[in-house]
Parts: C-alpha cells; structure tokens; sequence
C-alpha cells in the first residue's frame, strides 16, 4: 500500500519559530496540540500497517525559510529510506524565489508539489499570472500538485480553511493539463463530477481520502467509487493527524481491484513509481 497523504516534520513548533520567525501555519493548525512527528515514527506506523511507501508532503507555508527547512527535511528522509517519497512546499507569493525553490527540489528528487492551502497562504488560486510559472514547471516535469479543500458546509477544524469549490475549479479549468490532486476528497467538488461540463475539466483531477474519518461516513468509498471510478481516488491518511487504520477500516466493503487501485495502482501510475 502507498498512503499519498502524510505529514512530518523535525522539530516542535516551538522550536521552529524559535529558530526560523513566525509561522502562520502553526497558528492556524498547531493552537492546541503543538506537537509534530519525525520520520522515525511514521516509519513505525507504515511497519505496523504494512504500508509500504508514504508521500510526506509539506503544508503550506508562509515563512520562506521554514519552507525551505520543510523541503531539505522531506528529501533527506527520502534519500535516507527509499519508503518515503517527497513531495515540495512552494508558494508563488514569493515569485521567482519559490520556483528556483521548486526546481531544486526536482533535481533532488522531489516527486509531487504540495500540500498547497491556499488560505493560509492567502493565494488567489483563480489568478493565473502568479501560478503560471509554477505550473509549467510541474508540467514539464510531469509532477502533481496536491491543494488542501475545504468544504463549503460542515463542522469547522483546525485548519479546514474557506477556500471555495468555484475557486479551486477555476484553477483546475485554467491549468486542464495539469496533474491536479484535491485533498480531502476535493472539498466536495467530487460530487459535480455528474455535471457534464466539469467532468470534461477534471480529467487529470484525482481526490485524496485524508481525514476522512473526520469528514464524511464511510459510504463516501462506495458513492465516489460510482460517481468517478476508483482510478481517481487516492488513499492518504493525512498522518499523523490520523492514523492510517481508521481509513483503511472504513474500506473493508471495497472490492479487492477497486482496492488495489486506490491503495497502490494509483499512486505508482500517477508518480511513476517503478
């Protein structure tokens, strides 16, 4: 199995802002429980699960610095075990800074874009002159882009954000070429998928499953594989948020190839994975 959704980090906030400047990453997601996990206990959890790789992806930052820091951490555990694969933090405030960020990373080894939240960034996702650069850049290099939905109804959490399912469609409409995967099963948008004209934008579009047991019942596995197939849903946890069973035990009434797809198939085709 590959968990497409995961999250790690070095330090404590605490200690991040001590050496880095404020975040406000942490202010938004970290108010009540300031605590992070390193790589040492994912590894751990994915031995537990029988998990055998995880994306770590980074969050969507605002501090260039910690960025950065976020970045040269992920690819390091990359480089260290070939179970982690390495998604970047970018953020195209930051111009040409972010790019030659971003294209780095490449060259190291980064094998996805994400996670982008755009509201905590505070980035307009239907301006495409400051996205235009960055995604050419992960086209070129065929890379996904992973962006954090929000539901427009529903119980506020940390880090749930307001970003509409009209903006995070504009951006899909501009950029039709694009790998583009909606975390937590895109904020919703899944379901206009039986709207004709949506459908036909979304092509490269893939949905994640993070925090699903926060979100919806367990039914969504069975109603999302119906609406768009499981070729474009992706098992993530969002770990350590939650733990990986929790999710995998909602999936126990999916067929075994509908499974697999979700699980693995997937996630090697869609990052190329040998």
């Amino acid at each position: 199995m590959i968990d497409f959704h995961t999250h790690i980090l070095p330090n404590q906030p605490d200690k991040i802002i001590k050496d880095f400047g404020n975040e406000e990453v942490f202010d938004e997601m970290f108010k009540k429980n300031k605590v992070t996990i390193d790589y040492s206990v994912l590894l751990k959890n994915m031995a537990d699960l029988n998990i055998k790789k995880s994306i770590v992806m980074g969050y969507g930052w605002t501090n260039f610095d910690i960025l950065k820091m976020s970045n040269a951490y992920n690819l390091k555990c990359s480089k260290e075990n070939s179970e982690i694969i390495s998604f970047c933090s970018v953020n195209p405030k930051f111009g040409n800074k972010s790019n030659e960020e971003l294209e780095k990373c490449i060259s190291m080894g980064a094998k996805g874009i994400g996670e982008i939240h755009p509201s905590v960034q505070k980035i307009d996702m239907s301006n495409y002159e400051i996205w235009k650069d960055t995604m050419q850049i992960a086209f070129s290099s065929d890379l996904p882009i992973a962006i954090h939905c929000s539901e427009p109804v529903g119980h506020d959490y940390p880090g749930k954000g307001d970003t509409g399912l009209k903006e995070i469609y504009n951006f899909i409409k501009l950029f039709p070429r694009n790998k583009i995967v909606l975390s937590h099963w895109g904020g919703g948008l899944l379901f206009y998928e039986l709207m004709k004209e949506v459908k036909s934008i979304t092509k490269n579009v893939y949905y994640d499953t993070a925090a699903t047991s926060y979100l919806y019942e367990k039914d969504i596995f069975e109603i999302s594989i119906k609406l768009i197939g499981s070729e474009k849903i992706l098992f993530g946890s969002d770990f350590p948020i939650l733990n990986p069973s929790k999710i995998l035990n909602e999936m126990k009434k999916v067929s075994d190839s509908d499974l697999e797809k979700i699980t693995f198939t997937n996630a090697k085709y869609l990052l190329g994975i040998n």
